[in-house]
């Protein structure tokens, strides 16, 4: 879709101008036969006059048409919006071109905005695709350099580059309201020290404005560029915004005052500082005094801590050979223990024979195996010092109980796991114990044969 096309006598047509642009009319180009040999300004392939449902005059691509033409991969929203800037820019007495490209192909501006003399000019741009900043100051300077004003506008949410050229944020119709400037134009307020967004200005009133040069783009002071938008109660920061030459004064005049401040507040701070240096000459005089007196403290406070220090020495010393002597006994005693434990398993063990522990591994195994299919695995290693001289058993490889642990040495099975033993004898023998909860205590009806010697 394109609003304007090649005449091979006319020359340039514009489908937004009731003559075309040229002293013509629509009729000399729509349904003719023969048919009139339209041309792309963008590309040079055949275009055709068309009107759309909405009463909307265009230009289409006949087909064949080449994928790479600008105008034709435009969306809808974008043509509209050029054909609102266009309307807006006629009706402030201004002549308007739609898709114009520079004589030497340096640029292609949406819609040109020209005075009746042709001294001025200000491009008008509908950007709805992503754009770097770096992009769009690059395009917007090649306009600056051909003395060409130029305005960004864009329809959506986000654009990030608002504010870092002249541009502004539009908002389509809504609720009986024609098309509205959100984002771009700024009131300087002088009580409060910022500028202050107007977001609810008409398009056409705006474009007016600006053409009229009521309205200009001013760059922003730096102290200045958090702009504060009352509608989303938030700040955002604006290098560019548009705005009128009362509102500049009004920055201009803060500013001067605002410096004129902090003149005040650096010439105060200077006083400050120097009365400050006076008091720290006079308390550094007191400091050197006082240190003195506290080195003689300190000499003195030094040859008491050697004194104290010596006497701490001694009792040190004595109180590390009464260490050593409790350590080497309390070692004797868990030595003592040891073996105790450890005899007392051997005797416990020696009372079974190979066949009767196999028994008991085997009642502990049938039942996980036939109830859930679970494979016991007992420590390969045997009894442990760590298990109370049981034999670990696992499921999983996790720890599941201990079996058969000597009675003595129960202190030593982690908490909570159970303990599985031949029979009520061995339980009791267990359980009397008084170190382990009877709950814990798995037994069997396994009986007592003649004593073995320890696994």
């Amino acid at each position: 879709m394109a609003f304007t096309a090649m005449h091979p006598t006319l020359g340039r047509v514009d489908a937004t101008l009731p003559d075309l642009g040229c002293g013509s009319s629509w009729l000399a180009v729509h349904r003719v036969r023969p048919r009139v040999a339209l041309r792309c300004p963008e590309c040079g392939h055949g275009v055709h006059a068309k009107v759309s449902a909405r009463k909307l005059r265009y230009f289409a691509h006949d087909p064949g048409r080449p994928t790479d033409c600008v105008w034709l991969n435009e969306s809808l929203e974008h043509h509209l919006l050029k054909l609102e800037l266009a309307t807006a820019i006629r009706a402030a007495d201004w002549h308007a071109e739609l898709e114009v490209r520079a004589p030497d192909g340096t640029w292609r501006a949406d819609v040109l905005a020209s005075s009746h003399d042709g001294a001025q000019r200000v491009v008008w741009e509908a950007q709805l695709s992503p754009i770097t900043d770096e992009g769009i100051q690059e395009r917007t300077e090649r306009y600056w350099a051909e003395g060409i004003g130029v305005c960004w506008v864009s329809p959506g949410g986000k654009a990030p580059w608002i504010g870092t050229v002249p541009s502004i944020r539009v908002q389509e119709p809504r609720d009986g309201r024609p098309w509205t400037v959100v984002d771009g134009p700024a009131a300087f307020h002088f009580e409060h020290g910022t500028w202050i967004a107007v977001d609810d200005l008409e398009l056409t009133a705006f474009i007016s404005w600006v053409l009229h040069e009521q309205t200009i783009v001013h760059r922003v002071r730096s102290r200045y560029r958090r702009i504060w938008y009352p509608t989303s109660e938030s700040y955002r920061r604006r290098n560019l915004i548009w705005t009128t030459s009362r509102h500049v004064d009004t920055e201009t005049r803060h500013d001067a005052m605002r410096q004129r401040q902090e003149e005040r507040k650096r010439q105060r701070e200077e006083q400050e500082r120097r009365a400050e240096q006076q008091r720290k000459a006079e308390a550094e005089a007191r400091r050197i005094e006082e240190e003195r007196q506290r080195e003689v403290q300190r000499q003195e406070q030094e040859r008491q801590r050697k004194i104290r220090e010596a006497e701490q020495a001694v009792r040190w010393e004595e109180q590390q050979r009464q260490r050593q002597e409790q350590a080497r006994a309390a070692e004797e005693k868990r030595l003592r223990q040891e073996q105790r434990e450890h005899q007392v398993a051997v005797q416990w063990w020696a009372e079974l024979s190979l066949t009767q522990v196999q028994e008991l591994r085997d009642a502990v195994a049938e039942p996980l195996w036939k109830n859930q299919a679970t494979r016991a695995e007992f420590d390969t290693q045997g009894t442990s010092a760590d298990n109370a001289y049981g034999i670990a058993i696992y499921v999983r490889r996790r720890l599941h109980g201990v079996l058969r642990p000597s009675p003595a040495s129960l202190h030593r099975l982690p908490p909570v796991v159970p303990v599985y033993v031949r029979n009520t004898r061995e339980a009791h023998e267990l359980i009397n114990t008084g170190n382990i909860e009877p709950a814990r205590v798995v037994h069997f009806d396994l009986p007592d044969h003649e004593q073995m010697s320890l696994i």
